[in-house]
């Protein structure tokens, strides 16, 4: 059997009992944490004494039949940060495991696309999702700031995911990146009077700060975080975000 298991935001603490359970029974157990700083390996060895090999993207990608071929014989829990079927690799694991008659089980968990609810802002009101890469001396692309511009349009906020490859990417970082293209592409998409929403979950609780672009770039902001940029708001998401936004420095 193939289980895959959420693992949640944080770290262990966020595990459910389902998801414990199928770990505890597993024959072999796979911790991919390749696009997240989940802090939990190290504790959920010690709570479930079971050891955790982390795999890289690679090995669910490129070197997926060794994860497979032992799930055709042996119980194999793959722990993935979140909610496992977020991303697109963890679907294709499944159903490569369904060609091959291999039964699988999906234990769900928290994710970042869940918990943004926290800021007020109403979840069916977001559109597309982008992520802002670090910016590299030949890599800027502008496709973050076009997803933007088109869910702007259409009325719908954005939700930017912050590099975390190499390192955190800091909220001041991502919107001179955004500025940069703004400046560039000239489409009204933001500028430093825009009001836009930091948010980030860490072991203490949940940081959120709304404010206009020009304080953000002036704000030391707790990382991983990510950037949600409004469209139109009803009278209660804009009441809810002045009402659960700190006062961050």
């Amino acid at each position: 059997m193939l289980t895959l298991v959420g693992l949640g935001l944080v770290d262990e603490r966020d595990l459910s009992l389902k998801g414990l359970k199928a770990i505890e029974e597993a024959d072999r157990v796979f911790l991919e944490n390749y696009t997240s700083q989940w802090k939990g390996r190290e504790g959920l060895e010690n709570l479930t004494n079971k050891k955790i090999e982390r795999v890289e993207r690679s090995d669910l990608e490129e070197e997926m039949e060794r994860i497979l071929d032992l799930s055709e014989d042996k119980d194999v829990s793959v722990l993935i940060p979140g909610d496992p079927l977020v991303a697109t690799t963890h679907v294709e694991l499944l159903l490569q495991a369904k060609k091959r008659g291999i039964e699988t089980k999906i234990v769900h968990s928290s994710s970042i696309y869940s918990a943004i609810a926290e800021t007020g802002l109403q979840i069916y009101k977001f559109g597309k999702t982008t992520t802002l890469p670090i910016p590299q001396k030949n890599y800027r692309p502008g496709s973050p700031y076009q997803v933007i511009k088109e869910n702007k349009e259409r009325g719908l906020h954005t939700m930017a995911l912050l590099d975390i490859k190499d390192r955190p990417m800091e909220v001041s970082e991502a919107l001179e990146y955004l500025l940069e293209m703004e400046e560039e592409k000239q489409s009204g998409v933001i500028s430093e009077d825009t009001k836009a929403v930091a948010f980030n979950i860490d072991e203490e609780g949940t940081n959120m700060t709304y404010k206009k672009v020009s304080e953000l770039l002036e704000t030391d902001f707790p990382t991983p975080a990510v950037l949600i940029l409004p469209s139109e708001l009803h009278e209660k998401e804009e009441e809810a975000l002045e009402a659960f936004s700190e006062d961050i420095a």
